[in-house]
């Protein structure tokens, strides 16, 4: 190889500074093609990820400076507007100049949260509605799966196959080894049709994780939640979570929407929620009611109004349908939600 040779592969490769939200940073160097994860995981650099194929928005990251581009050609959980302010999913970006990429959240956080494996036994399974399902599993007393954030979400192995499906708990860490779910039931899928067709007490289900960085943030400023259909459960576990906390300075305002009444579920839950939490508001929707609904008659996003941007810190979570957090995510911005504070995790019912 000639020394210009040489000097253009050097030109050609980037530097890339992975920045962690505590300050932490990480340099190494990425070659022409080398996807970002890759580039991480080859340095010790310890992000977060687990699907590898930019489904699941576990390696997400923004970048700062520089030019990162993304891989069009798989199918990415990123929304639109999400692209637009620079976040990609590392599984996915390759670096076309040097860059600065930033994570959010602390650097010590893969160490902290390492994903365990193991097996649950259903202990209970209850329609919730026509087409949702309460899960109940326990796990062995001596589970290693000893914490988890609230937010996160597991994989559940479908007995009888070699699928895994993944689900955030309703549940609290407090409650483990118990952990409880929210799953729609479709017309067809492997884990739909498993739980419609064959699920009993007693059954086995392996578990493997916690995932995701979609999870409970600052505790002392104001929550917002927007939840559509079983985008519920992980907001059932950050509520829970903030009341086993003691958490009774700052407003909590949950807007949880369906399209239709018969969709919707736990509402119960969510009344005695709102009895135990003085500051807890649960605003209930329906887009399309078919009869007398004496609920917000709207969207969930719509249920939020500038009158509740009453902290500059204010943290917001998102979790429903792609069109659903797309449009709560622009809502509050409009609203005056800094984006930084606007925490997103779609779902796919499979």
């Amino acid at each position: 190889m000639s020394a210009s040779e040489a000097a253009h592969i050097l030109e050609t490769e980037s530097q890339v500074t992975f920045r962690f939200s505590d300050g932490v940073e990480y340099y190494a160097i990425s070659k022409p093609g080398e996807l970002l994860l890759d580039v991480a995981r080859k340095n010790d650099v310890p992000v977060t990820w687990q699907c590898l194929t930019g489904s699941c928005g576990s390696c997400i990251c923004k970048v700062q400076e520089g030019e990162v581009s993304s891989d069009t050609g798989r199918l990415l959980s990123l929304l639109p507007s999400e692209a637009k302010e620079g976040l990609r999913l590392s599984c996915a970006a390759l670096a076309d100049t040097d860059c600065v990429v930033e994570l959010d959240y602390p650097s010590t956080f893969s160490e902290d949260h390492e994903a365990h494996q193991d097996t649950g036994t259903v202990t209970e399974l209850e329609w919730v509605n026509y087409n949702t399902v309460r899960l109940v599993m326990e796990l062995p007393e001596d589970t290693e799966f000893e914490d988890f954030e609230a937010g996160q979400y597991v994989q559940l192995q479908v007995p009888g196959t070699e699928e895994w499906r993944s689900y955030s708990m309703s549940s609290t860490v407090k409650e483990l080894p118990e952990m409880t779910f929210y799953i729609r039931v479709l017309e067809s899928g492997v884990m739909s049709d498993y739980l419609r067709e064959r699920c009993q007490v007693g059954d086995q289900i392996p578990v493997d994780g916690a995932y995701g960085v979609f999870y409970l943030r600052e505790e002392k400023v104001p929550q917002i939640m927007i939840a559509g259909g079983t985008g519920l459960a992980p907001m059932l576990s950050m509520i829970d979570t903030l009341r086993q906390n003691n958490f009774r300075r700052k407003p909590v305002i949950l807007a949880f929407g369906c399209s239709h009444e018969k969709d919707l579920f736990a509402l119960d839950e969510l009344s005695m929620r709102s009895d135990w939490m003085p500051n807890l508001d649960v605003r209930t929707c329906v887009s399309r009611p078919e009869g007398e609904w004496d609920g917000n008659h709207c969207r969930a996003q719509f249920a939020i109004t500038a009158d509740d941007i009453t902290h500059e810190g204010t943290q917001a979570y998102l979790c429903g349908p792609p069109a659903m957090t797309e449009d709560a995510k622009a809502r509050l911005l409009s609203l005056g939600v800094k984006a930084e504070n606007i925490h997103v995790e779609l779902f796919e019912s499979l």
